[in-house]
């Protein structure tokens, strides 16, 4: 169940995406051939007005096939036609995708702010050869509870609470009762007498994640800020990747295909439906800057090619954008195939 909720949380995003293309052709009666959620071959499929809509069997994926873009399309002299439309309109149905996933992101974010999220202490990463390695702690654990001797923090714990416990107890005994997936284990370590600063007595890495509830409206500047911030940080992030895959293939590893997602939203799932949304929030912002990116086959590179027709005054053949976007296409599958081995690899190594 936990699985088939994630699928559907990506889906919505996928829908949401190729909604905005759909909508904004249909707002300047462009005809949509066909409105696909998730990849061929079809499961279900019905026909309503001039429109096709199918289901799918691949579900990472979804489009909107717009009269007027394919090869045969473009020597029709309706007016109607996406290729007979102004740039604006063009560029406008292109890009629409894009900003109805940070639409969603930012609605959900409000909403997250507004209820706030629970306030948990999330251990990020362990230290080698510290209490917390001895002990079996791992990155992703929940602190529910920490003891030492009477002393006892309980879930939510604070990370000042949690640091000061840990730094004023050197060399004893700490009880800590974790949160893995749905499990809960209890584990004994004995913290260090001696620590360096960034390391801790228990070597351990802690982050507090959660938010109190925020009236309105200042969950809406809180969820505006923060859609922000994480597209620039996104932006920077694809950014960092795209110049060093060539450099440093190892830069890589730390990029998740759709089998990863749904492990890193699985995780989410189990600390609560509102970590599910945050998590989904970010990845549709992800979505957003990816589509930007001006490669072939996504929206960004269509987009390159209506500056292009802009800037030469008519439209790059399209025999050009077809080889440009197949051979984008290719390499994005290859990309997705690859990191896809990676994340089975590592759920099984």
């Amino acid at each position: 169940m936990t699985i088939l909720l994630v699928i559907i949380s990506l889906s919505i995003l996928i829908f949401v995406h190729e909604l905005g293309h759909f909508l904004f052709a249909k707002l300047f009666k462009v005809p949509v051939e066909e409105f696909g959620i998730g990849f061929p071959p079809r499961l279900l499929k019905k026909k309503v007005g001039e429109t096709t809509y199918s289901l799918n069997l691949l579900p990472f994926g979804g489009f909107v096939k717009i009269f007027g873009e394919n090869a045969e399309d473009l020597a029709t002299k309706e007016p109607d036609s996406f290729s007979r439309q102004p740039i604006w309109k063009r560029s406008t149905i292109v890009l629409a995708g894009i900003v109805f996933n940070i639409v969603i992101a930012w609605v959900a974010l409000n909403l997250l702010f507004f209820t706030g999220v629970p306030k948990h202490l999330l251990i990020t990463d362990i230290i080698k050869n510290s209490p917390a390695e001895t002990a079996g702690i791992q990155g992703g654990d929940i602190i529910i509870e920490a003891a030492i001797g009477e002393t006892i923090l309980s879930d939510p714990i604070a990370t000042e609470s949690f640091v000061a416990l840990t730094k004023s107890n050197k060399g004893k005994e700490i009880s800590l009762t974790l949160q893995r997936d749905k499990e809960a284990i209890e584990v004994q370590t004995i913290l260090k007498t001696e620590i360096k600063e960034e390391e801790g007595a228990l070597g351990a890495q802690v982050l507090e994640i959660g938010t109190d509830p925020e009236p309105f409206p200042q969950n809406v500047i809180s969820g505006t800020i923060a859609t922000i911030d994480n597209l620039v940080i996104i932006a920077i992030s694809f950014y960092t990747l795209i110049t060093g895959i060539f450099t440093q293939p190892e830069i890589l590893e730390s990029v998740s295909g759709p089998v990863g997602i749904i492990g890193i939203a699985t995780q989410a799932t189990n600390l609560g439906i509102p970590y599910l949304i945050q998590l989904m929030a970010l990845i549709s912002l992800n979505l957003a800057i990816l589509n930007l990116i001006p490669f072939p086959a996504l929206d960004g590179g269509r987009f390159v090619f209506l500056i292009i027709e802009k800037i030469i005054r008519r439209p790059v053949p399209f025999k050009v954008q077809a080889i440009t976007n197949t051979a984008g296409f290719a390499a994005l599958i290859l990309l997705l195939i690859l990191i896809t081995i990676k994340d089975i690899s590592s759920l099984t190594g």
